[in-house]
């Protein structure tokens, strides 16, 4: 029942105005994160090309120890320092942006059970930003650990970055279909 209420009041507070900022925000950061000097672009120039296990889909304690080894000390350090706190805002903003399309798609669908139960696909941008948090709690973990990699933090974030991949995918899928929705009965409205 409390979930159900917040989740109305994220409905009725979506605005186009709140939409656009969460977008830039999330533009802006992805940017940042993926090419910019501090984040993934630098740490590849820093090590060689050496990749982040963010990017990949499920791995063995091996796997990780030896992409962890590649990155070198001077990789690691960065990665732990300077991307990884750069990696927990992230996922609140685009969580805030693919919720906020999906709340806003859900008002403009002329259908009162659009909004009524379609608004617990609000919940799949925010699992897709729980489980980035967890995997990177369990690679901040392996980062400090290293060279010893606890094997749970490894599955947790082996299990939770694939987790993340999957919702982040569910959410532009929901978005795509509720636009879809909406066209669709714009269409039909101006046809009648």
């Amino acid at each position: 029942m409390v979930v159900s209420s917040i989740l109305n009041t994220i409905v009725q507070k979506a605005s186009w105005k709140k939409a656009v900022l969460f977008a830039a925000l999330f533009v802006v950061l992805y940017v940042l994160v993926n090419f910019s000097r501090v984040g993934v672009s630098g740490l590849l120039e820093m090590t060689g090309g050496a990749s982040i296990l963010d990017f990949e889909m499920g791995y063995s304690c091996e796997k990780a120890f030896a992409m962890l080894a590649a990155l070198g000390t001077e990789g690691r350090a960065f990665y732990q320092t300077v991307m990884l706190p750069m990696d927990f805002p992230f996922p609140v903003v685009y969580m805030l942006c693919f919720a906020s399309c999906i709340a806003l798609l859900l008002k403009s669908v002329p259908s009162e059970k659009a909004v009524k139960y379609g608004k617990y696909l609000l919940l799949v941008p925010v699992v897709a930003m729980l489980s980035d948090w967890a995997e990177n709690i369990g690679i901040l973990v392996m980062l400090h650990g290293y060279p010893d990699l606890p094997a749970w933090a490894v599955l947790l974030a082996s299990v939770s970055g694939m987790i993340k991949a999957v919702f982040i995918s569910a959410s532009i899928l929901v978005i795509a279909l509720l636009l879809i929705l909406f066209l669709h009965a714009r269409i039909r409205r101006t046809l009648t």
